[in-house]
C-alpha cells in the first residue's frame, strides 16, 4: 500500500488499459440484466411433462429472480467461452487477494442459524415483551431506544445479527401493541447498517477491504469510530422528524402479559443465548489472533445445531413416552406418525399432506408436496414430529442469499477478468486528485454502487481498482482516503434499497415471515432522504481525519 509506482503521462495511461472485446460486453450487458430481474423479479411460464404415458403437459412457472437469474447469465458467459470454469467461476468461489466469498456466505449462514433458532425458543418474543413493557407507552422514545439498541448491536456483532435477531422482536412488540412496525423496522435496519462500519467485525465488506490491505482492528477502529458517530447522529435526527406521524406518542401496553410465557423452549432459549454471546466474544477477539471470521462463527453454527438436536430429541421422547400411557390420545396417534408393527419405518397416510400443508397459505407449494415421493414426506413429518426447532430453523434460513452471493462473485470476477476493472481504476483516479476529493467522490459512487452490483460484490470489485496500479500512483494519503471511504460507502449505501446488501434481502424475507411486506420502492421512499444526510457527515468527518492526521 506505501509503494507508489513510477508516474506516467495520462496517454501512457490509457495505453495500459486492456482492450475491450465482445466477451467484455456480453458480460457486462447482462450483468445488467441480472441487475433488472433482481430489483424487479418475474415469473415466466415454462411448459413441462406432467405424465409420460400418456403424454400430458402442465405449465409450471419459473421465477426468474435473485437466485436464478445470476446463474442463467453464467451458464450463457460459459456456453459462449466468454468466461471459463478454471479461472472466474474458481475464483468466484473460493476468492483471491485475500477475499474468500465461500468463507462470508458460510459466517452469515453459521449466524442466521443460531438467531432464528434463537427465535424459535421463544427468547426474542420475551425481550420483545420486556421492551415493550418498559418503554412502549411512549411510542417515539421507544423509536429512540430500538435505534440506540440496534446501533450497539451492531457495533458489537454485525448488521446480519441485527437483522436476524431484531427484525422477528419488533413485529413481535408490532402485533401486542396494534402500532405500525414499519418504521421501528426502517429505524433498526439503517442503524445497524450505520453501526456496522464501527469496528472491523461489523459487516462482511468490513472484513474485504481490511484483510486485502492489511488494516489493523486496531488502526480500522481509530479511524472509523468519529464517522460512524456523526452518521449515526445524523440518521437518528432525520428518522425520528419522518417519524413524527406515523408513531403516536402514547401507546396502550397490556401489562398484565407475562414475558415469560413468551418462552416456548426454555432449556434451548438458555443454552442459543449463551451460544450467541460466546460466539460474540470469540468474534471480538478473532482479530487479534489472525482467525478467518468464518471459521470463528461455523463451530458455533454447529454446536448449535447439535444442542437443538439433543434437545429436541429429549423432549419430544420423554412426549412420546408420556403420551403412550395416556389412553386419550388414541385418535392423535391416527394422525400422525406411529411405528409399524416390527419396523420403525412411519406409516405414511393423506395425513402426512395434511398436516404439512397446513402450514403453508400457498397453494402452489401445497401442491408441491402433495408431488413429492413418499420417502420425502415420510422424512418432513419425522422431523416435525423428532426435530421440531431443527425443522422449523431450517425452513427459515435464507438459502437465497447463497446462489445470489456465488452467482454475483463469479460475475464480478469476471468483470474484472475481462478489462473493466482497469478502467474503473482508471476512473477513480481521474476524479480523486486528492485526498479530500477521493473521500467524497468514493463515498458517493460506492453508495450508489451497493444498490447496482449489492455491497459484497461492489466492495469485491471497487477494492481491486484501487489496489490496482493505475490507483497506485495516486499518493499514500489519498490511496487511504479512498479505502476508508469505500468502507462508509459499502455499510452506509445499504440504506438505500434492499438490494443493497444481504443483510436486505434477509430483512425482507423476515419480514415477510411475520407478514410485514416492504417492497423495493416502499423501502427507498423512507432511506431516500436519509443516506444523503447520512453520507455527507460522514465523509466530512473522515475527510477532516485525513487532512488533520497524517
Amino acid at each position: 500500500m506505501d509503494t507508489v509506482p513510477k508516474t506516467v503521462s495520462d496517454g501512457d495511461k490509457d495505453a495500459e488499459l486492456p482492450p475491450l472485446d465482445w466477451r467484455s460486453w456480453l458480460t457486462l450487458s447482462l450483468f445488467l440484466v441480472v441487475t433488472m430481474f433482481v430489483i424487479r423479479p418475474i415469473r415466466i411460464p415454462v411448459p413441462v411433462p406432467s405424465t409420460i404415458r400418456p403424454l400430458k403437459w402442465r405449465k409450471a412457472r419459473i421465477s426468474m429472480d435473485l437466485k436464478l437469474a445470476p446463474w442463467i447469465a453464467i451458464c450463457l458467459l460459459l456456453a459462449t467461452t466468454a468466461i471459463r470454469v478454471q479461472s472466474e467461476v474458481r475464483r468466484g468461489f473460493v476468492g483471491s487477494d485475500g477475499i474468500e466469498p465461500y468463507g462470508i456466505v458460510i459466517l452469515i449462514m453459521s449466524l442466521a442459524y443460531i438467531c432464528i433458532s434463537l427465535d424459535q425458543s421463544g427468547v426474542l418474543s420475551f425481550v420483545a415483551m420486556h421492551v415493550t413493557k418498559r418503554w412502549g407507552k411512549n411510542g417515539r422514545l421507544l423509536l429512540l431506544c430500538f435505534y440506540v439498541l440496534s446501533a450497539v448491536m451492531a457495533v458489537l456483532t454485525s448488521n446480519d445479527v441485527v437483522v436476524l435477531c431484531l427484525t422477528p422482536i419488533i413485529c413481535i412488540f408490532s402485533d401486542i401493541t396494534g402500532v405500525d412496525a414499519e418504521p421501528f423496522l426502517i429505524s433498526m435496519f439503517v442503524s445497524a447498517n450505520t453501526a456496522s462500519m464501527a469496528l472491523y467485525i461489523g459487516n462482511p465488506t468490513n472484513i474485504v477491504v481490511a484483510q486485502a490491505n492489511g488494516i489493523s482492528f486496531l488502526l480500522y477502529s481509530a479511524w472509523m469510530a468519529l464517522p460512524f458517530l456523526g452518521a449515526a447522529i445524523a440518521g437518528s435526527v432525520v428518522l425520528y422528524l419522518m417519524s413524527l406521524r406515523a408513531i403516536p406518542r402514547d401507546i396502550a401496553v397490556d401489562v398484565s402479559i407475562n414475558p415469560r410465557s413468551m418462552l416456548v423452549r426454555p432449556k434451548q432459549a438458555v443454552f442459543g443465548s449463551a451460544v450467541l454471546v460466546l460466539c460474540l466474544i470469540a468474534l471480538s477477539v478473532s482479530s487479534f489472533f489472525g482467525a478467518a471470521v468464518w471459521m470463528v462463527t461455523l463451530p458455533f453454527g454447529l454446536l448449535m445445531l447439535i444442542i437443538d438436536i439433543v434437545v429436541d430429541l429429549y423432549l419430544t421422547a420423554a412426549q412420546q413416552s408420556k403420551t403412550e400411557h395416556d389412553a386419550d390420545s388414541a385418535e392423535a396417534k391416527e394422525t400422525t406418525l406411529s411405528p409399524e408393527p416390527g419396523g420403525l419405518e412411519p406409516v405414511f397416510s393423506s395425513a402426512v399432506v395434511s398436516t404439512l400443508c397446513s402450514e403453508t397459505t400457498d397453494r402452489r407449494e401445497c401442491k408441491n408436496i402433495w408431488r413429492k415421493p413418499k420417502p420425502i414426506l415420510k422424512l418432513q413429518l419425522l422431523m416435525k414430529k423428532r426435530l421440531p426447532t431443527v425443522d422449523a430453523v431450517l425452513h427459515r434460513l435464507p438459502y437465497n442469499i447463497v446462489p445470489f452471493s456465488f452467482g454475483m462473485f463469479i460475475i464480478v470476477e469476471s468483470l474484472s477478468e475481462l478489462g473493466w476493472t482497469p478502467r474503473l481504476s482508471w476512473l477513480l483516479k481521474r476524479v480523486c486528485p486528492s485526498v479530500v476529493p477521493a473521500v467524497f467522490v468514493v463515498g458517493l459512487m460506492t453508495s450508489l454502487a451497493c444498490n447496482v452490483l449489492n455491497n459484497l460484490p461492489m466492495t469485491i470489485l471497487f477494492t481491486r481498482a484501487l489496489k490496482h496500479p493505475i490507483f497506485a500512483q495516486a499518493d499514500q494519503q489519498t490511496r487511504k482516503g479512498a479505502l476508508f471511504a469505500l468502507i462508509v460507502g459499502s455499510n452506509l449505501g445499504a440504506n438505500l434499497t434492499l438490494v443493497g446488501s444481504l443483510a436486505g434481502l434477509m430483512f425482507q424475507g423476515i419480514a415477510a415471515q411475520k407478514d410485514r411486506k416492504i417492497g423495493y420502492f416502499r423501502f427507498m421512499r423512507w432511506c431516500l432522504p436519509v443516506l444523503p444526510v447520512q453520507l455527507a457527515v460522514c465523509c466530512a468527518i473522515l475527510a477532516a481525519e485525513m487532512v488533520i492526521i497524517k
